[in-house]
């Protein structure tokens, strides 16, 4: 397996590594953001637990090296954690108005559909929304192929 966190310099790398995931999670850090030095660990422990190769990936994008990634997305605070689906903000599942991610200010849904909408991104160190959207993600690609699914143990 390659490395759990891949530096994602430019959007040639990005769309490298979405090309090759269905799901692609995306860590938008600088070096100057101590909440990003603060939950950067954890993000690298559930990469670790959670990568498959070709399935789920996990990136990092230095919002000042790869400005270009950065724009992409609108990004304009860090970190801020972005869930791709087949190289789109399409959104994750998490559960609606009355689960566990339900009222949290540092979730974002998708554009109109309200807090019951699936999850876009992930804004500030919110360590228990990062886990379980995490652990959501692991789950669909789970379940989307269930043949795999006890190879990455």
């Amino acid at each position: 397996m390659a490395e759990a966190v891949q530096v994602i310099p430019n959007l040639d790398a990005l769309d490298a590594l979405t090309a090759a995931n269905k799901y692609v999670i995306l860590d938008f850090t600088a070096q100057w953001c101590p909440p990003c030095k603060a939950i950067a660990p954890l993000y690298g422990k559930l990469a670790a637990a959670h990568a498959v190769d070709n399935a789920i990936a996990f990136g990092k994008v230095d919002v000042d090296d790869a400005a270009d990634v950065a724009k992409k997305f609108s990004i304009s605070a860090m970190p801020t954690f972005m869930f791709l689906v087949d190289g789109e903000p399409a959104g994750i599942d998490v559960g609606g108005a009355a689960g566990p991610l339900a009222g949290r200010q540092t979730v974002v849904r998708a554009e109109g559909t309200g807090p019951e909408g699936p999850l876009v991104a992930i804004r500030g160190a919110d360590p228990a929304s990062l886990t379980h959207a995490i652990k959501k993600v692991a789950e669909l690609a789970a379940a989307a192929k269930p043949e795999e699914a006890g190879e990455s143990a």
